[in-house]
């Protein structure tokens, strides 16, 4: 017999009839205690389901709720993004932005479920079955070019600017500007984060 375990769950959403059918539904499970609107500045909640404009505008905010000494000890709840749409190009986008899950709203609910529950216990992102299928079968590497992916090919394994230069016979200036774009493109600040975030999304393969 499973036991139900206590779930505090916000619903964040642009649609007001939707927010309110997730609450429905959502409420209906059992352990799982469910609320509306934005996240407070107190209180406990473990995961946030929103959607994908709501999702982003929480997880830009993440680092000032997560701040140290922050009262009663105040950390950022985990984010599910549910969406009309999987966009490789938008699933691409919350999960470099620190989505921990990715879900359609056609979805069944019982995966959303799921979602939650794996969200909450922390470990890799949740995708959902669709949005598995489109990333397993699309371009992994769509929005990058050919010279970018070579780039990211040498930047991942290691290699500085001077050097992946000499391998790629083009200028050191040029790769830091290739550099740039892939940073803009997986909206990271930093060659490590490249590196990371490339590697645990299956972009290249060294």
């Amino acid at each position: 017999m499973t036991v139900a375990v206590d779930l505090y769950v916000r619903v964040c959403h642009g649609d007001p009839l939707v927010m309110a059918g997730l609450v429905a539904l959502i409420g209906q499970e059992p352990g799982f205690h469910v609320q509306a609107g934005n996240v407070p500045d107190e209180g406990i909640v473990d995961v946030i389901v929103a959607d994908h404009a709501c999702a982003l505008s929480l997880l830009a905010s993440a680092s000032a709720l997560d701040r140290p000494g922050a009262a009663g000890g105040f950390r950022v709840p985990r984010v599910i993004v549910l969406t009309r749409r999987d966009k490789e190009g938008e699933v691409m986008q919350a999960i470099a932005s620190g989505a921990h899950g990715y879900v359609r709203q056609d979805a069944n609910p019982a995966e959303l479920m799921d979602a939650i529950r794996h969200v909450a216990r922390g470990g890799s992102p949740y995708l959902c079955k669709h949005t598995m299928t489109l990333l397993r079968h699309g371009r992994p590497g769509a929005g990058f070019t050919a010279r970018e992916e070579d780039v990211l090919r040498f930047l991942v394994k290691g290699d500085c600017n001077k050097g992946i230069a000499r391998k790629l016979n083009i200028s050191a200036n040029t790769v830091k500007a290739h550099v740039s774009r892939i940073c803009e493109k997986l909206h990271v600040g930093s060659r490590v984060q490249v590196a990371v975030k490339a590697t645990q999304r299956g972009l290249v393969r060294v």
